[in-house]
């Protein structure tokens, strides 16, 4: 047994986090890929914001035959989840759509250089990263330009604008090829199963390693390896407070301590129970965080003078975000209620 020094890292941040790093996530290889890292000796050690990838000294004659094959290449596919039941919650929406899945390539890349690089284009993760999700025939219509075959229970189909960006692994779709299309519409019956239609909850991540970036590690320091990153960013949120109970006083109001946040009173409102709260909601959309910074107070004037009532009112929850329609505009709202 060789050296064994790195191949690749993959790292997931999120704003959500006041650290930045996304921990809980986990990346588990494709049964093929799986299948390659043990035939080329290759190990991976496993972290709470990803995971990084060695690879033995003594295989690399191994490694450079895997590389140049242009059938089966040298590519590792990861499938994405995050252990946080409410990652969709507080991740920004653009992030996601029906039937669709984000995909992460290295190739879309700047292979000609070994470091640090985001696997999207953008500055955080969004719809630029989607890609649709075969689950049967009718799924590969001509809106679709390419294929491409992630792992025996999944595939993926990408619009002309996507391949011509980054054709490298896609089966090119012939637009006006009926058979052909019928005939790959036959071969990827089994990506039209209940499990396949079982999405990752944060993604799918492709990393093909080309000779060129394997004579890049070898001829450079231990510490030269490719340092994959994705950002996601944090979801925007309305505060909405529901003042209940003793806290529903005439002349009550919520003050932003640093002073950047504005509140307008929204009046009485009934809630299921019958009772009565006063609502407040913030004029500004805030990111949610785990641990939040803002310093909200409920006051009240007395004396021509303003009384803190609660001195550092409860913060918004990514677990209870709801849609409201405020001035004919759809805003993403944090219910919070407070009783005293």
């Amino acid at each position: 047994m060789g050296q064994y020094r790195p191949m690749f890292n993959i790292a997931l941040e999120h704003d959500y986090f006041s650290a930045g790093k996304f921990p809980g996530v986990s990346l588990k290889p494709t049964p093929e890929s799986e299948k390659l890292m043990n035939n080329a000796n290759l190990v991976s050690r496993v972290r709470q914001d990803g995971l990084t990838v060695f690879y033995d000294a003594d295989y690399l004659d191994t490694l450079k035959v895997y590389a140049a094959d242009n059938d089966e290449p040298l590519k590792l596919n990861f499938e994405c989840d995050a252990e946080t039941e409410s990652f969709h919650n507080f991740t920004n929406a653009s992030s996601f759509a029906s039937n669709k899945t984000l995909f992460f390539d290295s190739n879309n890349t700047d292979k000609s250089f070994i470091g640090k690089k985001y696997l999207h284009s953008n500055e955080f993760v969004s719809s630029d990263d989607l890609a649709e999700n075969f689950n049967s025939a009718a799924a590969l219509n001509e809106q679709f330009n390419s294929v491409l075959h992630f792992s025996p229970d999944r595939a993926l189909l990408f619009t002309a604008a996507q391949t011509e960006k980054n054709p490298t692994g896609k089966t090119l779709l012939a637009a006006n090829d009926v058979e052909q299309r019928r005939a790959i519409a036959q071969a990827m019956a089994r990506h039209s199963t209940l499990k396949s239609r079982k999405q990752p909850s944060v993604g799918l991540i492709s990393i093909q390693i080309t000779p060129g970036e394997l004579e890049q590690l070898t001829a450079a320091p231990v510490t030269t390896y490719n340092d994959y990153y994705i950002r996601f960013q944090a979801r925007e949120t309305h505060w909405k407070y529901f003042l209940v109970g003793e806290a529903n006083r005439e002349g009550a109001f919520i003050k932003d301590v640093r002073g950047e946040i504005d509140f307008d009173d929204l009046g009485e409102e009934q809630l299921a129970d019958g009772r009565f709260a006063r609502v407040f909601l913030s004029r500004q959309a805030m990111p949610l965080v785990d641990r939040a910074k803002p310093k909200f107070q409920l006051q009240i004037m007395k004396n021509n003078r303003p009384k803190v009532l609660v001195s550092r009112l409860q913060v918004a929850s990514s677990k209870r975000i709801n849609r409201v329609t405020v001035d004919n505009q759809e805003l993403f709202v944090s219910e919070i209620y407070v009783n005293f």
